[in-house]
């Protein structure tokens, strides 16, 4: 009776992939799963992604990894729909032994995906989304986060359009998911807090450009400003009829980051009139610092005929946020020692928020940019609006 039992908790135990948190890590290299739309309407925002974190993991690799390992990133494609994304962290978990869930892309995906990776104990990093279930207080162990939230990019608009430039009617454009619904929110939340309240809100289906209702029951109200919480090709659809309109003609937009700017762009075909855009990483083409000036010469090497993107800037800095913790953690580690640097250096991101950029370890984490597109390139709203 004793060797069944000893044998059943064997087969327990080995049935357990991530059961041996105790032991240390000895693997030479790195795996890290993506999940992404790296094929349909969403498609740029997965490749983007996956670009800019892949050419700063080739140039680790090349300068001999971190203490000899290299990374990998296996990615696969969910077309932006939850349910393939669930089958996906499964089996970048249970097959592929990816060490973390990295970049995943999107909110009704992260809200999947996410109990997945606690069930099995895999850390969650970097995901592109700025919901409020991946920012909890007390914090999740878990996740870490290479952006800040969507309620504090839509606090930064409506402290533009409202506080700044005294507009009354805010409409919302949403998606009608987990993350059309939290930007919802957070743009009510944002009204309250200034006593005022949500003129009108229309919504589209996910995956979709079916956004004909959404714009008829905004119009209907004559709003001044629509705060956009959606994807690319919907939200430019919507702007392209929206100017067609004699109701809707001259509304001012603000755009989150998760709509993609420079994309939103080309599929608007440069036309940027009356769109103010929120970002949550500096100029990928401007700015002076030494993680940028490095993410564009990377770039020029590793993917010369791709344009920098805010999206490929934000998996550069995703990247080079792991690569830290695997420095820190040193060479010798457990996958629990790993968990605890995390929460470590979310605690020292934190404090370093309010330090000057040039000292920052991230420049992506709690920071919101306001912009426009003018003269064929992206501009500070603040550095714009004093010329």
């Amino acid at each position: 009776m004793y060797k069944i039992i000893a044998g059943l908790a064997i087969a327990f135990l080995l049935s357990l992939p991530f059961f041996q948190y105790g032991s240390y890590y000895n693997e030479k290299e790195i795996r890290l799963g993506m999940s992404g739309p790296f094929s349909g309407t969403l498609h740029s925002l997965g490749n983007e992604l996956y670009t800019g974190a892949n050419v700063y993991f080739r140039h680790v690799n090349e300068n001999g990894g971190i203490y000899g390992r290299t990374f990998r990133i296996i990615k696969s494609d969910d077309k932006y729909e939850p349910k393939i994304t669930a089958e996906n962290a499964q089996i970048l978990i249970k097959k592929d032994k990816v060490f973390a869930l990295f970049g995943f892309v999107g909110t009704p995906t992260s809200k999947v995906a996410l109990p997945i990776a606690m069930k099995y104990r895999v850390p969650y990093i970097g995901a592109f989304s700025g919901a409020d279930f991946l920012r909890t207080t007390p914090r999740n162990p878990l996740v870490l986060n290479g952006r800040t939230s969507y309620t504090k990019e839509i606090e930064k608009l409506i402290e533009y359009f409202v506080d700044k430039k005294q507009y009354k009617k805010i409409a919302v454009f949403y998606q009608n998911d987990s993350y059309g619904r939290t930007g919802l929110k957070g743009v009510k939340k944002a009204l309250r807090k200034r006593g005022m309240k949500l003129s009108v809100e229309g919504s589209y289906k996910r995956n979709t450009l079916s956004v004909g209702h959404a714009l008829y029951e905004i119009s209907q109200y004559s709003p001044e400003v629509v705060i956009m919480i959606g994807a690319t090709k919907p939200s430019a659809e919507f702007i392209k009829r929206a100017r067609n309109n004699p109701k809707t003609k001259n509304l001012q937009f603000g755009v989150i980051s998760f709509v993609g700017s420079d994309m939103l762009i080309k599929v608007l075909k440069g036309n940027a009139k009356n769109i103010i855009f929120s970002q949550v990483v500096p100029s990928p083409w401007g700015s002076l610092s030494k993680e940028v000036m490095l993410y564009r010469k990377l770039m020029d090497k590793y993917y010369p005929k791709r344009d920098y993107s805010y999206v490929s800037l934000e998996g550069f800095f995703i990247a080079k946020m792991t690569t830290e913790l695997f420095k820190r953690v040193g060479a010798k580690f457990t996958k629990e020692d790993f968990i605890d640097e995390m929460e470590k250096l979310y605690i020292q991101m934190r404090k370093s928020k309010k330090l000057d950029e040039s000292k920052r370890i991230c420049k992506c984490l709690n920071n919101v940019y306001l912009t426009r597109y003018d003269d064929d390139i992206f501009w500070d709203i603040d550095e714009k609006e004093k010329n």
